[in-house]
């Protein structure tokens, strides 16, 4: 009796052997680019089964690293992946913390497959200790949360690409320092705004100039100064004196293929999704709008019909506080003073909250601790209760 065997299929020859060959993706190289490897097997699956063994034991850490560093991968991350979803303030903002805090931090030049939750903590721990790590911008907490949001998303990025098994970011503790009480004080008490009689003066010391109605469009409206000389034509509403704050101008960073910086002036969307919001035009407002002449697209556009830059805003402000014989006081200091008028005159906190486009009323409460007068008013209540 003939006997037949079924011939193993095989689809490549090597030293002078038939093998059936395999590619896989095993990971990934510094610029990003896939790291493929061939696996050979007497047939496909003994093939596949060894190609599988290859990729577990990378998974469990019994493989050599490929040493991918945070600094080697972390740039082409930010510039070629999640600049296409940030607005260009978000990306400047997350190219500085880089630059200034984590480039030249030791966990960027370890592997990071090797990184562990311990390295991320001693960094943080390390960061709040010294108060400035190769920086002349002392550290906070509130800078902290925004290194750890973005090494965060690093990380996250890492994981779900296959460069990390876990995100070291996930098992760590952000240290808090210990404020004095005075220091707390200090903060709630540093909302700055201008009087009654201050705001006549304020307004009288720009008669004349290009910036008064911004000034008096400030007062009135409490919007920011982006929000201000971004603003256009189409955001307005004169029929039912709306005004739709969409818009807001910018001083963004621009970088080219080496990481150069260049500023320049940009109509971007405003700050949050709670500052997108449409406020009413009271009388004021209406009448300087409704007569003002119309140049181009611009509501308030600069002597050359484009932007006005905040540069040349800001060396007015400085010129003619001065000249009055104002106390200096910056010009989101308008925004506060809008804020504090409303609340002397009775104004809800709900109605300011939406007016200035907060995204809590925890942040609009911060009004309340900056009127002492309104305080000690209200304390005195009691005298007639008490005597």
């Amino acid at each position: 009796m003939e006997v037949f065997y079924l011939a193993k299929k095989t689809n490549c020859v090597k030293n002078g052997k038939d093998y059936y060959r395999i590619s896989k993706t095993v990971g990934h190289k510094p610029n990003g680019s896939l790291i493929r490897k061939e696996f050979y097997g007497s047939s496909k699956s003994e093939a596949e089964q060894k190609a599988n063994e290859y990729i577990q034991n990378l998974k469990y850490g019994l493989q050599i690293s490929n040493g991918i560093t945070i600094n080697k991968l972390f740039p082409s991350w930010l510039f070629n992946t999640k600049k296409n979803e940030l607005k260009p303030s978000t990306f400047e903002t997350y190219e500085g913390l880089y630059r200034n805090y984590i480039e030249q931090a030791s966990i960027s030049t370890l592997p990071i497959n090797d990184l562990k939750s311990i390295n991320i903590q001693n960094y943080y721990n390390k960061l709040m200790k010294s108060n400035k790590v190769h920086s002349k911008i002392p550290m906070s907490e509130e800078r902290l949360k925004a290194i750890h949001k973005l090494l965060h998303l690093f990380f996250k990025y890492c994981e779900k690409d296959g460069y990390i098994l876990k995100n070291p970011c996930d098992n760590v503790t952000l240290p808090k320092s210990k404020k004095k009480e005075m220091e707390i004080l200090e903060k709630k008490n540093a909302i700055d705004y201008f009087t009654e009689e201050e705001i006549k003066i304020l307004i009288s010391a720009f008669d004349g100039s290009r910036y008064q109605d911004i000034v008096i469009f400030a007062l009135a409206t409490g919007m920011r100064q982006g929000e201000i000389l971004g603003l256009q034509w189409s955001d307005l509403d004169f029929e039912n004196r709306l005004i739709h704050i969409v818009h807001n101008l910018t001083n963004s960073a621009s970088f080219d293929e080496n990481r150069k910086r260049t500023y320049q002036l940009k109509v971007t969307t405003p700050k949050s999704q709670n500052s997108i919001r449409t406020i009413p035009m009271n009388d004021t407002v209406y009448n300087m709008l409704i007569n003002k002449k119309r140049t181009n697209i611009m509501v308030f556009p600069g002597r050359d019909n484009t932007y006005i830059c905040n540069k040349n805003l800001l060396k007015q402000w400085q010129k003619r506080l001065n000249r009055a014989g104002l106390r200096y006081r910056k010009f989101h200091d308008l925004r506060h003073t809008f804020a504090t008028q409303l609340l002397m005159h009775g104004t809800d906190l709900i109605t300011i909250k939406d007016l200035l486009g907060h995204s809590s009323i925890k942040i609009t409460e911060i009004y309340l601790d900056s009127l002492p007068k309104r305080k000690s008013d209200s304390t005195k209540l009691l005298d007639s209760i008490l005597n």
